[in-house]
């Protein structure tokens, strides 16, 4: 009796733990996922391995009530029965499985946005078994003959959303852009919506454009494909096929450049008369002008010397207005009271201003005169030869009096000496005349007087050599005379 009793209460144990099995939890990816499937008897699948067709209904798998799909043709899976989970496909039996590919089926299959057709179950399931190695799979709505069931249309919308997953965004960027320009560009690729910045805190995603906005430094930005919080999930089971369940494939995301760079304006001064560097006077210099860089709201936010080549370079300029004027020109020149504005962007990132700069100039007059005192009258010399010349004795030009006795000069900036260089006969010289040209526009006028030479010699009494003669003759018999005199 007592052995009966012992073997009915380890009888009613072993029952009780079996009941109980179904409702004992398990850790955390171990046994935590139920497969499951439903057939539908009217439509079968034909796999050509191994030189035969194995024929069976489609069932649609799922795995904690998620669609998935068999990844592992000629192996039986266990239908109601919980399987172990894990993200990486290294813990089944299927390591060298393309599971990229794998998993961009089967994301783009069943249930992704308006897939909701069974065709698009079977189409899914038909390219993994084909990734997987079966020869060939097609659909019959009978086990036996009867009628194929095309399905290309959807295998084909599937691979082509598989073929573009990786198709990144892309832009046509300038070379470079300067530093505070905005812009907008679209994607030539129509697949901007479909990501995400991860990176780049100048940049914002709008429909199928991307707006950046230029700064001083780093402009990379990175995108990647929107995520959801999922990722693809691989069942497995000691003796049965693996099956997947893939609602996020994997991550994909490319970064971008945008060089950027900085504006300049360069004010080339240039003479106005030469139209070059050469000055039209040697005492006048293009070095040395004074401009100022104005902003927007002209305040003056630099200002620079021109060089010995007559230029200045205002640099590191960000997009804005901006307004260049002359403070204080150079030596020898008059002001350049012109406003030069400017829109510094990245289609105007260098600016040339070809300043030509008037040289000082004066307006000389001179009036040549003799003066005769034997007549009591001053009358203007005509046909008289003047020469002008630099404070290096280099003859800048030679001039003649007019009828009225007068010279009309035009002198650049600078120092000169007038000379005269004939005279009428018997008329003298006027000294060497000083003239300094350094206010622009002012009239200078000169009148220079000759006189008739005066000979402060003894009185005339012949002409010619006879004259001197009888002189000489006198000067001798007085000095005879004297002799006696004294003897």
């Amino acid at each position: 009796m007592k052995q009966n009793k012992y073997k009915f209460t380890t009888l009613l144990l072993v029952l009780s733990i079996m009941l109980l099995l179904p409702f004992i939890k398990v850790k955390a990816s171990f046994n935590d996922s139920f497969i499951d499937w439903t057939l539908d008897r009217s439509i079968f699948a034909h796999q050509w391995r191994n030189d035969s067709d194995h024929i069976t209904n489609l069932a649609m798998i799922t795995a904690n009530g998620i669609t998935a799909y068999c990844i592992e043709p000629g192996i039986v899976a266990d239908k109601g029965s919980y399987y172990s989970s894990t993200n990486n496909i290294n813990d089944t039996n299927l390591s060298w499985a393309n599971i990229k590919k794998i998993s961009l089926i089967g994301y783009y299959g069943y249930g992704y946005s308006n897939h909701n057709v069974k065709e698009y179950y079977m189409a899914s399931q038909e390219l993994i078994w084909r990734e997987m190695g079966v020869d060939n799979v097609w659909w019959t709505d009978s086990k036996y003959g009867g009628n194929t069931i095309n399905i290309d249309s959807y295998k084909n919308e599937i691979l082509n959303l598989v073929n573009n997953y990786e198709v990144a965004p892309s832009f046509n960027f300038k070379k470079e852009y300067i530093v505070g320009d905005e812009f907008q560009v679209s994607d030539n690729n129509n697949v901007l919506q479909e990501y995400e910045i991860v990176a780049g805190e100048n940049v914002n995603i709008d429909k199928n454009n991307i707006n950046v906005k230029v700064k001083d430094g780093d402009n990379n930005f990175t995108l990647r494909r929107k995520q959801n919080g999922k990722q693809s999930v691989f069942y497995y089971k000691s003796g049965y096929q693996t099956i997947g369940s893939f609602e996020y494939p994997f991550d994909y995301e490319k970064s971008y450049s945008i060089n950027h760079t900085y504006g300049k304006i360069i004010v080339d001064k240039l003479d106005f008369d030469t139209k070059g560097k050469v000055p039209s006077s040697s005492s006048a210099s293009l070095e040395g002008a004074l401009y100022g860089l104005y902003d927007e709201d002209d305040n003056l936010i630099a200002s620079k010397k021109t060089d010995k080549n007559g230029m200045v370079v205002f640099d590191h300029l960000v997009k804005k207005n901006y307004t260049v004027r002359e403070i204080k020109p150079s030596t020898g020149y008059t002001m350049d009271n012109n406003s030069y504005k400017y829109l510094i962007d990245t289609d105007n990132l260098n600016i040339v201003i070809k300043s030509y700069e008037k040289i000082i100039k004066n307006k000389i007059v001179i009036t040549k005169v003799l003066d005769d005192e034997d007549e009591k009258v001053c009358a203007p010399e005509e046909g008289v030869l003047f020469h002008v010349y630099d404070l290096n004795n280099n003859l800048i030009m030679e001039k003649y009096t007019d009828k009225n006795g007068n010279i009309f000069l035009n002198l650049n900036y600078g120092k000169y000496v007038l000379r005269q260089i004939t005279s009428l006969p018997g008329v003298d010289k006027v000294k060497d005349l000083f003239i300094e040209v350094s206010d622009d526009k002012i009239m200078q006028s000169f009148a220079l007087v000759n006189h008739k030479i005066k000979n402060n010699v003894l009185p005339n009494t012949g002409k010619g050599i006879f004259s001197y003669f009888i002189l000489f003759i006198l000067l001798i018999i007085m000095g005879v005379l004297y002799a006696k005199k004294h003897n």
